[in-house]
């Protein structure tokens, strides 16, 4: 809106801006970077715009702008009255306004495939001086992903492979935008899901990917645009290309943010690869930087802070699909000990981790039910750990209830009646716990029993039947839910592991009454990392719990909630902090927005069999301290 008398301006347009969601009001071009946005609504008043324009103004200097709507008002008054004719026919762009034409389009093209990560395999070239020709973009693709309508329009052609234009098969669309021609061919496709002359939308499936490349070709007839052998009229694809929700993520941590693209800049500050970024840049343009050497993109942090990155340390994404699960927090944590005198850390001592990890021990290894005796054992570290910007999980076990309980051991002979018992009782002691916690914005998450699914015998745990675990979940998630609506409820960490582990997790969830769910799945992959962490690693890739786990509930984040290096005390430290700092480097980077938690076991070494992040003396272990607290 005009910036001479705004306030005028920004009171006739108040009732609009409280009818629409999402409506963002901007003062004046000058200086504010409408890129931001895709619609633009403009108030095309005198002394506004470039040679008075909007629509022009907004072509030349904001290339990301894909649809421009012009309101012609030199006055607030005649403003509020265009705005309020749109309220009254809840029209938001005056789309049934029969006036002259006033809403604008520029072609785009989206991100035509499902296949992730987002990436630029290869970019156009129409001249041979550069190497090899080119006539479309290579994009990242999976053999079987589904391919996309990157712009809607008609389907004018499918043909297979060994067609005149050499293509492997293809699918063309064309579109039309401001009555301009453009023809978008999508080449290396298998089992089409259309037919010539149908009408096809935006993010339309139009058929599977034949392997690991896509490319996309656009020409703009009849007359425009480079010519190749077999093909004219063609424009480089990588000038329309517009991503909603576009965002970058660091591929390292600490990745410094330069006041000029260069390595001898002035360093303005750091981002993390849990940060999202906003490109200031065109999107098809910033697709050709990352990941390439020697190339520098200008961002924007969530927190404001603005600058030029290393490129190639960067990797697309997108809001959704790089959200983190927990917004604002770290999903690494630790697992700390209220018993053992090292495993109360000062806060100051954890450094940069998101969570920490308590197991709620009421029976005081002796069978008491006194809660309150258990609030005061807790609450004064949660509060400070609180205070100190952490994140709380408490996890339940045996330990909380049915420990020192003679008509419960051995555990091996526990039976579906004494189980029945013990789970009514346990039920009704977590909502009498909840309530104690409910209101203080203290616990953030409920995690129920632990490793539920181990091995009749296992030291640690105390396993049960998925069955009786799925009423001991139904019944303790609706006694935590009558005193507490806000907190999550997640299941015990699953030990057995992307097969047995996984199918215990299906059956709870079947057994599960319909309004009960958890809000996360927790597992403990111990003896699970990378191909080159084959020492710790015994069992398998990281990659196939996450898998397995993940498709158990795919709408929920994972919690790794235990993890780390069991019965290995005098390992090499370098090793262990090779193993944890890209073990969590991997998973945020590859699954991002996947992980609640990423906890550590445990704090201190003697704190059960877990390998420390500090020694027995309390004191820091290089490197692995330093790094681990900094991941």
């Amino acid at each position: 809106m005009p910036d001479q008398n705004f306030y005028e301006w920004l009171a006739a347009a108040r009732p609009y801006v409280n009818a629409f969601d999402g409506v963002v009001v901007v003062r004046s071009p000058g200086g504010n970077d409408l890129n931001r946005y895709r619609i633009v609504t403009a108030v095309e008043a005198p002394l506004t715009w470039m040679n008075d324009s909007a629509l022009g103004h907004i072509r030349r200097v904001y290339p990301l702008v894909v649809t421009v709507d012009v309101i012609a008002a030199a006055t607030p008054d005649l403003l509020g009255a265009v705005l309020q004719t749109r309220i009254d026919a809840d029209d938001r762009y005056g789309e049934t306004d029969s006036e002259s034409q006033h809403i604008f389009h520029r072609f785009v093209l989206e991100w035509p495939t499902a296949a992730r990560p987002i990436q630029l395999l290869a970019s156009y070239n129409a001249r041979e001086s550069l190497g090899e020709l080119r006539e479309g973009i290579d994009i990242h693709s999976e053999t079987d992903a589904d391919v996309y309508c990157a712009a809607a329009g008609e389907v004018t052609a499918l043909g297979a492979a060994g067609n005149d234009y050499g293509f492997r098969s293809y699918i063309q669309v064309e579109s039309s935008v401001e009555d301009e021609r453009f023809v978008t061919t999508y080449e290396g496709l298998k089992l089409p899901r259309v037919n010539v002359g149908d009408q096809v939308s935006t993010g339309q499936a139009l058929a599977k990917a034949a392997d690991e490349r896509l490319r996309v070709i656009l020409q703009n007839p009849p007359d425009n645009g480079d010519a190749f052998s077999k093909i004219s009229n063609v424009f480089n694809p990588r000038d329309y290309i517009y991503i909603p929700d576009f965002k970058v993520r660091p591929l390292v941590d600490k990745l410094r943010v330069r006041s000029v693209p260069s390595m001898r800049a002035k360093i303005k500050g750091n981002v993390h690869s849990w940060d999202l970024l906003e490109p200031l840049e065109h999107h098809g343009r910033a697709m050709e930087k990352l990941g390439a050497a020697r190339k520098w993109l200008k961002i924007r942090s969530i927190g404001g802070l603005e600058g030029y990155v290393a490129a190639w340390h960067l990797m697309a994404t997108t809001r959704s699909e790089g959200a983190e699960a927990i917004p604002g927090v770290n999903p690494v944590g630790v697992n700390l000990d209220v018993y053992n005198p090292l495993g109360r850390p000062n806060p100051s001592r954890l450094g940069g981790l998101g969570w920490v990890r308590f197991g709620y021990n009421v029976s005081n290894f002796s069978g008491s039910e006194d809660i309150a005796a258990a609030l005061g054992r807790y609450l004064p570290l949660v509060e400070a750990y609180r205070e100190a910007g952490y994140r709380i999980v408490f996890a339940t076990s045996h330990q909380t209830y049915g420990e020192g309980k003679s008509q419960f051991w051995p555990w091996s002979q526990m039976t579906d009646a004494k189980w029945d018992r013990l789970i009514a009782r346990f039920a009704d002691m977590m909502a009498d716990i909840a309530k104690q916690w409910a209101g203080r914005d203290l616990v953030d998450c409920w995690q129920i029993w632990n490793e539920q699914d181990a091995h009749v015998g296992a030291v640690a745990s105390v396993p049960m039947s998925s069955r009786n675990y799925a009423k001991m979940f139904a019944r303790t998630h609706q006694a935590i839910r009558s005193v507490d609506s806000g907190v999550k409820i997640i299941t015990g960490g699953f030990t057995g592991g992307p097969g047995r582990g996984s199918s215990y997790a299906r059956e709870l969830i079947r057994f599960l009454p319909n309004d009960i769910e958890p809000d996360g799945i927790a597992f403990h992959p111990y003896g699970r990392g990378l191909n080159s962490q084959s020492k710790y690693a015994i069992f398998g890739h990281i990659d196939e719990s996450v898998w397995a786990y993940s498709a158990v509930l795919p709408h929920k984040p994972l919690w790794m909630t235990e993890w780390g290096i069991l019965d290995q005390p005098n390992e090499d430290i370098n090793h262990i902090t090779r193993y944890a700092t890209e073990m969590i480097q991997y998973l945020k980077v590859n699954y991002p927005g996947k992980f609640a938690a990423l906890i550590w076991y445990a704090w201190a070494e003697g704190m059960h069999n877990g390998y420390g992040l500090v020694d027995t003396d309390n004191n820091p272990r290089p490197p692995l301290t330093e790094s681990f607290l900094s991941a």
